[in-house]
């Protein structure tokens, strides 16, 4: 699917909050056209998660699309994916050609849809906050200070 026009005019203006923060952390941003469909990387997820490795697929998927650009619809980015994570791409493939996780996924689509989530990030903090679309950290920390969190400055050093 292209992108909305506001998006591709939003994404050459060189303020552009997004192109800003991934250039003061030292990353490569790599921005495209096309929004490709996520349902094989997110199965992919599914896939790793059921293997005890979510934390390195998601890693590995995330940079293979926001720093190389690769589509995350594409088997061959997947795969690739896969076996940065350790997995076996081969087994990942059967997985997603037999929809053996779809159904997962599509139960997370709806229960998002039910709560009202339809931002790409969102995260849910106790089940009461949630924080939609890419945010600076000082978002991240005032929703934790609402749940009652101390300031990472207030806490005991633990050494």
């Amino acid at each position: 699917m292209p992108l909305p026009a506001y998006v591709r005019e939003r994404a050459k203006d060189p303020n552009d909050p997004l192109r800003r923060r991934a250039e003061r952390e030292g990353l490569t941003l790599v921005r495209r056209e096309i929004v490709p469909s996520t349902r094989r990387a997110h199965e992919a997820a599914e896939f790793g998660r059921a293997r005890g490795k979510l934390g390195p697929i998601h890693a590995a998927l995330l940079r293979r699309y926001w720093s190389e650009g690769q589509d995350l619809y594409a088997l061959q980015t997947l795969r690739g994916a896969a076996e940065d994570a350790g997995l076996d791409p081969d087994e990942l493939q059967r997985a997603i050609e037999d929809g053996t996780y779809r159904p997962a996924v599509e139960d997370g689509v709806r229960e998002a849809l039910e709560l009202g989530i339809h931002a790409v990030p969102t995260f849910v903090f106790d089940g009461r906050l949630a924080v939609q679309g890419a945010q600076e950290l000082p978002v991240f920390r005032s929703v934790m200070e609402r749940l009652g969190a101390r300031p990472i400055a207030d806490r005991d050093d633990p050494t």
